[in-house]
């Protein structure tokens, strides 16, 4: 009876780690660029940057997105982020001028097998500006993951903030890229901060292709970007978890704690529990 009753504990705790294993957390951030003139909420002043590491310790993804962060931000996440390994280029020059849109990952739980990235304009294979974008060159960074026999890909990216055709043609270039992974029935996740709302045609597009992790939350402003405004509830929602149609999702929530009466950044990171099959 008791060698029954081991056995029964010893599959039940084997089954139990193998659906843990395909279950990662995720989250995106946009952890705002080092601007001087962002006074008490500069990176460089008081203690933003010690906020944004504490944020990321709370929540402890598996898989971490953030976006507009430049090489000395990527440089001290990743001094303090010792678990992780990040995959991402500066956008201004390929190599470490300009934000980044770092893909960050935990080696105890992943391999990386390929990573690359591209820019979101007419020639994806260089640093440039797309369509009527404004004022920057966007780029978005991959990594293909590997954890167990499950393999999967990872996009993050940053849509430019006013260039409505950039934001269209950003999103027909992902589908682009992605639409050979659907078709292998790969698994795709997409994090990024697409300076857009729900209902713009962007998201429509993208929506062909893959779902929207959201989940309101009735006694919550459902908004991701803040602004650093302390006095007014945020409105709009312009970061975004999406992935594969068939892959599940759960947990999804927006972090919008304040510490020592700040924000750590003027978006709220998100977070998402998903489910790999």
């Amino acid at each position: 009876m008791n060698v029954f009753k081991n056995t029964l504990t010893y599959f039940g705790l084997l089954f139990g780690v193998v659906a843990q294993a395909q279950s990662v957390s995720v989250m995106s951030y946009n952890i705002r660029y080092d601007n001087p003139h962002d006074k008490e909420n500069a990176w460089t002043q008081g203690d933003r940057k010690e906020k944004v590491i504490q944020v990321i310790k709370e929540q402890n993804p598996d898989i971490l997105g953030v976006q507009e962060a430049l090489a000395h931000q990527v440089a001290y996440l990743e001094d303090h982020l010792s678990d992780y390994q990040f995959v991402g280029v500066g956008r201004d020059d390929g190599n470490s001028a300009g934000e980044y849109a770092a893909i960050f990952f935990n080696t105890n739980k992943f391999q990386l097998l390929d990573s690359g990235y591209f820019w979101l304009s007419e020639t994806p294979e260089k640093p440039s500006k797309g369509w009527d974008a404004t004022c920057c060159n966007r780029i978005a960074t991959w990594v293909k993951l590997q954890m167990g026999k499950v393999s999967f890909y990872v996009f993050n990216t940053h849509f430019d903030h006013e260039g409505e055709i950039a934001q269209q043609e950003s999103a027909r270039l992902l589908q682009e890229k992605m639409l050979p992974l659907i078709k292998a029935k790969i698994p795709i996740l997409l994090l990024g901060d697409l300076n857009i709302t729900p209902d713009n045609k962007a998201i429509a597009s993208i929506q062909t292709i893959l779902k929207d992790t959201f989940k309101k939350e009735d006694n919550n402003h459902n908004a991701t970007f803040n602004a650093f405004d302390l006095n007014n509830l945020p409105t709009k929602r312009i970061d975004y978890i999406f992935i594969s149609k068939y892959l599940k999702s759960k947990n999804y929530r927006i972090i919008d704690k304040k510490i020592n009466g700040l924000y750590p950044s003027d978006h709220f990171p998100i977070t998402a529990q998903i489910k790999l099959r």
